[in-house]
């Protein structure tokens, strides 16, 4: 359920998301991390989130990044958008050029 959700775009509650997460669903991992990281659980948020990443959630890595991002780790933030970019995630791509052009002072 949590991943046909998730595949489609539609929101998942976050207990669903963390019985899915607990239950090894790389999906239900991201969508938990998110709900951690929108909640200000930061480092439970990052931990849920790395886990989904090493399952292969290559969205996890975008989710993750903006998190840094947010709590100002430019540096890790680069890092987790440059690896989903280079497996193809075009989200993560534009992420990356915008991270560059703020650092580069064009701010896009």
């Amino acid at each position: 359920m949590v991943r046909a959700a998730y595949d489609e775009g539609r929101p998942i509650p976050e207990a669903l998301a963390r019985e899915a997460a607990h239950a090894g669903d790389p999906q239900g991992m991201t969508v938990y991390g998110i709900g951690l990281g929108n909640r200000g659980v930061y480092d439970e948020a990052v931990h849920w989130l790395g886990k989904a990443i090493a399952a292969g959630d290559v969205t996890a890595m975008v989710v993750l990044g903006t998190l840094h991002m947010d709590l100002g780790n430019p540096g890790e933030a680069e890092r987790h958008f440059r690896q989903a970019a280079e497996r193809g995630h075009s989200g993560a791509r534009v992420a990356l050029q915008q991270l560059r052009a703020r650092r580069n002072g064009s701010g896009l």
